[in-house]
């Protein structure tokens, strides 16, 4: 794939990203919904805040020796600048007599990773925060909302709405149920052992998996598993954006008490407009998607 092509298949997953927040804020502007939307968001900062609170100690030091896994690999690997070296070179200078010289470059070095580590624990604290506050809304949203966002989102896909459940291959419906589960079992370990980046890859593994695990309810009695499968795979790149954009969103204030409703709505949408991209005929245009109706 060219820089160009790449670049395009960005944008557009990006710009269908957009499509289906705003789609979602639309489905949610009912007082019913932004009611329980806000209840919600609410009981979920409350009970992380209390916890976070007093377990404090506990989670900086565990943040503390994932910033110090990091920052340690990747100054060995070279991926982090320390104004010296911190392999085997170094070691071997010390060892050749350089002295009290050489002990303290490396005596620099490690201050400076110490540093590096704080910094990079205090901004682990801050993510983890965030993506349990996520997590949990997202875990109490198939029951608190989600049937209502569900039912919203559906009236603007006529065409879905009378759909019943289609016959399934077995095998890739499996997949397609067991796949959200070993992505968040074994994801995580995976995205640690990337130097440097391990922190980045576990935010946008998060930010997928709270969009996909949502899919099952949004076409639960419209689609088999098959098909919800092909209609998750025409979205990866969206869903991944959008769930970006919903921990953006939630670290604004006031506008974060929308979260709930956002993120449901939201992956409604980008089911359903899966769902039409992967019936179009291959080589022929897609059929028209909803997009902002008007008022």
């Amino acid at each position: 794939m060219t820089l160009k092509t790449r670049c395009q298949s960005i944008g557009s997953a990006f710009g269908e990203a957009m499509t289906c927040l705003a789609l979602a804020l639309r489905s949610s502007l009912r007082p019913g919904i932004l009611f329980r939307s806000s209840l919600l968001c609410l009981l979920a900062f409350g009970l992380w805040t209390w916890l976070f609170y007093n377990h404090f100690a506990l989670i900086s030091m565990v943040s503390g020796y994932l910033s110090l896994f990091i920052v340690g690999g990747g100054a060995v690997l070279g991926f982090i600048p320390t104004g010296g070296g911190l392999g085997v070179g170094a070691g071997a200078s010390v060892g050749a007599g350089a002295g009290f010289t050489g002990m303290a470059s490396v005596a620099g070095v490690l201050g400076m990773l110490v540093i590096y580590a704080a910094l990079l624990t205090l901004a682990v604290i801050a993510l983890l925060y965030l993506c349990l506050i996520v997590l949990s809304i997202r875990l109490a949203l198939r029951w608190v909302l989600m049937d209502s966002l569900r039912e919203r989102a559906l009236r603007q896909y006529p065409h879905l709405a009378q759909r019943t459940c289609g016959s399934s291959e077995l095998l890739r419906g499996a997949r397609y149920f067991v796949a959200p589960w070993l992505g968040l079992g074994i994801g995580p370990l995976l995205c640690l052992l990337v130097p440097v980046i391990n922190g980045a890859l576990l935010i946008v593994l998060l930010a997928y998996l709270n969009v996909r695990f949502l899919t099952a309810p949004a076409l639960s009695g419209i689609a088999s598993g098959s098909e919800q499968l092909q209609a998750v795979q025409q979205q990866r790149g969206p869903m991944i954006f959008f769930g970006l954009l919903i921990f953006l969103i939630a670290l604004v204030p006031v506008l974060n008490l929308l979260v709930p409703a956002l993120l449901g709505a939201g992956s409604c949408h980008l089911a359903y407009r899966g769902m039409e991209r992967a019936q179009s005929p291959a080589g022929a245009a897609c059929a028209p998607q909803v997009s902002l109706p008007p008022l």
